[in-house]
Parts: structure tokens; C-alpha cells; sequence
């Protein structure tokens, strides 16, 4: 059973490893998720220290002996760390805007310092591990509190992911959580089936795999946005305008396109570094806006961005007022004054029977729009 365990970790260590030297070479994926490559070192550690756990653990010479503990200190240590930084990745996904605080961190971690001294100490006191009579480390009877604290952080995560799905108004945002939910989920499933049947050791092996989701899931994600704005694509713009025009039914589907006005004189006067920090902050403003619909946002190319929303045209016109507002209230700290030329259609009207056409028409209006904010008649 223990070539069966140690199998299992070298699949993963070799699965992780491939992971990190992907994320370095491409410059994608790992390296742009500091949360997840915290995860995947310190649980691949742990995966190391498992296996020489498992290569030392019949071995009862004297040097063995301090050697084997030395591992078996690391095995707990690092897998409740990685644990941690499960629950730190899992925040940070679902809510990228707001970092956790350093309050939060430090209350996350009190169950690591917490087993380390216990795990310490134990050499004097048996609180974790112990020496038996012939030779061997042998689990106490508090071993169970590094499970409970390394599960607990992935079922806390599990938890949180849920509620926020529950939250979400915006469709990726739930898809996002509920797939971190699930991947969650999984690793107590397998601690679930393992405990009843000890001899399937299947938690280790749901661990691999969920982590390996959350590898795959970062770099979709990467596919999927700009990586200036992270809003999503022109490609995923095209694709979700087609899912959502053959799907509608019932309330309008509305296209509403949004230009940067005077862009250009902002990226020649001040700079394209700051060219960029107009785009991040529409961007963040039509987040903030639309965070309470299940608006599709994205970032259409240049200075454009485009919004799809199923609404009826009366709930629509106030969005675009809070919009200029707040964009009114921002410029007062810029050295420019930041604003947006509007044009939207409404699939199935006279001038949007077709996709082509539909955003045509929105694009025209936007021009237009522009064009009367110019002085100029359209």
C-alpha cells in the first residue's frame, strides 16, 4: 500500500513541477498567481517529505530516527502551510479587487503557529509524535489536528466559495466561484472516503487534481481576459453575443459600446503609461456599475469597451447616468477629464436583426454620440 501512496506522489510531484517550469517559461499561469504557486510549492514539498516519510519509516538506526523526524516535523508543517495559502488563494479569486488585509492573514495563520509549536514541543511533551519503544516515530493522539487544520482551511474556502456564489449577480463571477466551491469540495470528499475506508487512500490523489484545476482554471482565465483591464476579451465578447442572441426569449438584449473621448491627447500629453491608467479605471468604474446585473463586460479594442445586458430599456439609461457621474467625480483627480461617447442597440429592432448588424448599429450610434460631443452634426 505504501508503493501505491508513494506513486500517487510522485504523479503529483511531477505534475506540479511541470506546472511551475510552465508558468516561468511562458511567463502565464503560475507566475501570475502568486496565491496558487504558494500552494503548489509547499504542498509539492510536502508530497517530498512523504515520500522519504515513507522511504525512512522502516529504517531504526539511531541517525535514521532524527533524519525520519526531521521529515515527518516538515511533512506537517508544509501541508498545513499549503493549506493556508489554499484559503489565501481562494480569497483572492474571489475577490481580486480587494486583497485580504493583513488582519485577515494573521488570523488565518494562528492555526499553523498554533501546530507548529505542538508539533515542536512534541519531543518532550508527545503531543503530536513520539518515539516507541522500538525505535520509531509513532503518532500521538492529537495527531488528527494537523487534518483538522489543513481540511479546515480548504473546507473554510469551500464555504466561502459558496456564499459568494450565492452573492454574485455576474454570470462569470458565479461560474468562478462555483468552480472553486466544487474544487474545494473534492479534497473532503476523498479525506471522507479515506477515513471510512483507510485502506483507499484517495485524499491525497483529490488534492492533485484540484490543484491541478485551479492551474488549468488560471490559465483559461488568462485566454479569456485582457490583461491590462481584466475585463473579458474581444474573442469571448463574440462567442458569449452569440450564445445570448439565439438563447433570448423574453427581455431585450441590449449592446451598448462605450469610446475613451480625446484618448489619443491623453496618450500623447501625458504619456501611454497613463493612457493605461484611463483604461484600468473605466474598466473598474463599469465593474462597479454593472456589479449588481449579470452584464457581459469586455474590452472590445483601443479605447472601446462593450457591454451586453438583458434588461428593458428604462433600467438601462440610468446605468449609463451613474456612469458619466462617476466618471465626473474622478476626473476632478486626473490631470485630464476623463468621459465616454454611448451608443447601444437593442437586438431584433429594425436596424439589429443580425449579429452584424446589431452591433453596427451600436457602433454607429457610439460614433455619432462622439461626433456630438465634437460640435459636429452627425
Amino acid at each position: 500500500m505504501k508503493a501505491g501512496i508513494t506513486e500517487i506522489n510522485l504523479l503529483g510531484i511531477i505534475l506540479f513541477v511541470v506546472m511551475i517550469f510552465d508558468g516561468k517559461l511562458s511567463g502565464r499561469g503560475l507566475n501570475n498567481n502568486r496565491s496558487l504557486y504558494k500552494v503548489v510549492i509547499f504542498f509539492l514539498i510536502s508530497l517530498i517529505a512523504g515520500i522519504l516519510f515513507n522511504f525512512t519509516g522502516n529504517m531504526t538506526s539511531q541517525a535514521t530516527y532524527y533524519v525520519h523526524f526531521f521529515i515527518t516535523i516538515a511533512f506537517l508543517l508544509f501541508s498545513s502551510i499549503s493549506g493556508y495559502f489554499w484559503l489565501i488563494f481562494i480569497c483572492h479569486e474571489l475577490r481580486q479587487d480587494i486583497p485580504c488585509s493583513l488582519s485577515i492573514r494573521i488570523l488565518s495563520s494562528m492555526p499553523i503557529v498554533f501546530l507548529s509549536v505542538m508539533v515542536l514541543c512534541s519531543p518532550f511533551t508527545h503531543w503530536i509524535i513520539y518515539v516507541n519503544e522500538k525505535n520509531r516515530n509513532t503518532q500521538s493522539d492529537l495527531f488528527f489536528l494537523q487534518n483538522i487544520i489543513v481540511y479546515g482551511y480548504i473546507f473554510t474556502g469551500a464555504i466561502a466559495s459558496f456564499i459568494q456564489f450565492r452573492k454574485d449577480f455576474d454570470l462569470e463571477k458565479q461560474k468562478n466561484s462555483m468552480h472553486l466551491f466544487i474544487y474545494s469540495l473534492l479534497p473532503l470528499f476523498g479525506k471522507g472516503i479515506e477515513t471510512i475506508f483507510p485502506k483507499i487512500h484517495v485524499a491525497t490523489t483529490t488534492i492533485i487534481i484540484s490543484i491541478v484545476m485551479f492551474f488549468l482554471g488560471s490559465m483559461k482565465k488568462e485566454i479569456q481576459l485582457d490583461s491590462l483591464t481584466q475585463l473579458n476579451n474581444r474573442r469571448q465578447f463574440e462567442q458569449y453575443l452569440q450564445r445570448i442572441t439565439k438563447s433570448s426569449n423574453q427581455k431585450k438584449i441590449f449592446l451598448i459600446f462605450f469610446d475613451i473621448n480625446n484618448f489619443k491627447k491623453i496618450n500623447d500629453t501625458f504619456g501611454h503609461m497613463e493612457g493605461d491608467k484611463a483604461l484600468i479605471i473605466v474598466a473598474q468604474v463599469l465593474k462597479d456599475i454593472f456589479s449588481n446585473t449579470k452584464a457581459f463586460l469586455s474590452r472590445y479594442g483601443g479605447d472601446e469597451f462593450a457591454v451586453i445586458l438583458a434588461k428593458e430599456e428604462g433600467e438601462v439609461l440610468p446605468y449609463l447616468q451613474k456612469i458619466d457621474v462617476s466618471l465626473v467625480e474622478i476626473s476632478g483627480n486626473l490631470p485630464y477629464t476623463l468621459s465616454l461617447s454611448v451608443g447601444y442597440s437593442i437586438y431584433g429592432e429594425e436596424d439589429a436583426t443580425s449579429i452584424e448588424t446589431f452591433v453596427q448599429a451600436a457602433d454607429k450610434k457610439m460614433y455619432c454620440d462622439k461626433e456630438e460631443k465634437k460640435k459636429t452634426q452627425c
